[in-house]
């Protein structure tokens, strides 16, 4: 949502962007992602080979990577100060291990771009009328707006809103998750140890 907020305002610089975070901080996902030093992207950086990685949408994402790939999204972030490296198995982090890199850097862009950053702003729908959207806000205050991007990951409520919009929704399934168990054989086996 950040990364779309900031590439509108950019590319139209007259037009008034808002994010609407229904939480009191930006970025909760990002902060967390990667054992906190955020997972950014993969070091694969042929269009073709990245999509087999993905079972379900590689077909669609094939256009989607052959204009913007893993190497335009390290290009993005250097571009910006935030150099990133890559590990072992092709994972990406920001050199500082930190994920308070990506995260300071999503703001700060944002904000030199003009985006407005609204918190603690809960949407309770989103319709289109004669060509614009009105996004109706849980206070029943209501923004009128030319273009919405939905991008709130895996909220039923946003794909209630794509579907009354139009938008054939594909049934999700997960995708990432972890598994936090206390058991010193699984731990060995993350820190790359054989146990008997």
């Amino acid at each position: 949502g950040f990364f779309g907020a900031i590439a509108c305002a950019e590319a139209n610089p007259g037009c008034r962007v808002q994010i609407l975070e229904r939480n009191a901080h930006v970025l909760a996902k990002v902060r967390i992602s990667g054992g906190g030093r955020c997972n950014v992207t993969h070091a694969c950086f042929d269009p073709a080979e990245l999509t087999g990685y993905y079972p379900r949408g590689g077909a669609a994402l094939r256009g989607a990577f052959s204009r913007f790939q893993p190497r335009d999204t390290v290009t993005w972030f250097e571009a910006r100060g935030v150099r990133l490296k890559a590990e072992r198995d092709g994972r990406m982090f920001p050199v500082s291990d930190d994920s308070a890199s990506i995260v300071d850097c999503l703001v700060q862009t944002a904000r030199a771009a003009g985006v407005i950053v609204r918190t603690h702003t809960r949407i309770d729908a989103v319709t289109k009328t004669d060509g614009r959207f009105s996004v109706t806000l849980h206070d029943d205050a209501a923004l009128q707006a030319d273009r919405v991007l939905i991008a709130t990951g895996g909220a039923a409520r946003a794909w209630a809103w794509a579907a009354a919009l139009g938008h054939r929704i594909v049934p999700p399934v997960p995708s990432l998750f972890t598994f936090e168990i206390d058991d010193p054989r699984i731990l060995a086996c993350a820190r790359g140890k054989s146990y008997r």
